[in-house]
């Protein structure tokens, strides 16, 4: 049985941001959950915050849960710091060309008890000012890259305090086949990144409410009938000074009805879902909800 949230996510900060149609597809080009899908980075590197809604979503949610969406670890604060001041570098002169203001030192949001140095909290004012969830990765003694720090207010389905620290195969545990099928492209892939090359991709997936921070898999009513479409886009690049990377996750959601609009995505949305083994079906709740496709498909007529 999928659990419910846990009792601190229950009351999610209210903001959802919720998109009139899809700014990405990428079920369309790459059916399969499990892929690397790697690609030159196409637009900019991360999205500049246009309206204080990102702001707010991301402030409400360190306010409820705080370390667990901000966390650096004590060797992670000067490539915290680095990638930071690219951030800002890229977001303040957007921000004030189009005619928004730079947050305060007082409407940061950091904790009053915060354990965290000034030094550590530079990632987190660099994400106020940006749509995207931050995340460094840093090789540890073996050469694993693991997660050392992050800002992570919009994250699908895991949990920040659970993953702090851990090795790239660790955080990819739970997904079935990952390791087995790409994890050593993965850590090629980071061990080889030059400091010269962005790249992106994508993942999607189908969910039941159109909340932007998702901390556990959701329980379903059967009877429902509304889907939301779920795309993330991952950017990735070296950090040229400290070496490490710097990971960030951008979520879009629409209305699953939203697609009719855009060709033959509905058709290659449903051919993904068929075409997925079993276990990946359960890993993103494709199998739980079901009902609720088929529900919506009727109310729908496709």
């Amino acid at each position: 049985m999928i659990p419910q949230d846990d009792d601190i996510t229950a009351s999610r900060p209210p903001f959802e941001r919720v998109e009139a149609g899809p700014v990405f597809l990428p079920h369309s080009h790459e059916p399969r959950i499990v892929a690397m899908g790697l690609a030159p980075m196409d637009g900019p590197w991360v999205d500049c915050v246009s309206e204080d809604h990102w702001r707010e979503h991301k402030l409400a949610a360190r306010a409820q849960l705080g370390r667990r969406v901000y966390a650096v670890l004590p060797e992670a604060v000067e490539a915290a710091e680095e990638f930071a001041e690219l951030v800002m570098d890229f977001a303040v002169p957007q921000a004030y060309s189009s005619g928004g203001l730079v947050p305060q030192s007082s409407d940061l949001g950091e904790p009053a008890s915060t354990t965290q140095s000034p030094r550590s909290e530079s990632l987190w004012r660099a994400s106020l000012e940006v749509a995207d969830d931050l995340v460094v990765m840093m090789p540890g003694k073996q050469g694993q890259y693991r997660l050392m720090a992050a800002s992570l207010c919009s994250p699908s389905d895991w949990r920040l305090e659970e993953k702090i620290g851990a090795t790239m195969t660790e955080v990819h545990g739970p997904i079935p086949r990952l390791n087995d099928e790409i994890g050593g492209q993965i850590d090629r892939f980071f061990a080889r990144l030059p400091t010269d090359r962005f790249i992106q991709r994508f993942n999607w997936s189908l969910t039941p409410r159109a909340d932007l921070m998702s901390r556990d898999h959701w329980q379903v009513d059967p009877a429902a009938d509304a889907l939301w479409y779920r795309a993330e886009r991952q950017s990735l690049r070296r950090l040229p000074k400290t070496g490490a990377v710097a990971f960030t996750i951008r979520v879009h959601i629409c209305p699953l009805a939203s697609l009719k609009a855009h060709g033959d995505a509905l058709d290659l949305l449903w051919e993904a879902i068929e075409a997925a083994p079993e276990d990946l079906r359960h890993y993103k709740g494709l199998d739980v909800l079901a009902p609720v496709i088929a529900n919506w498909r009727d109310k729908n007529r496709v």
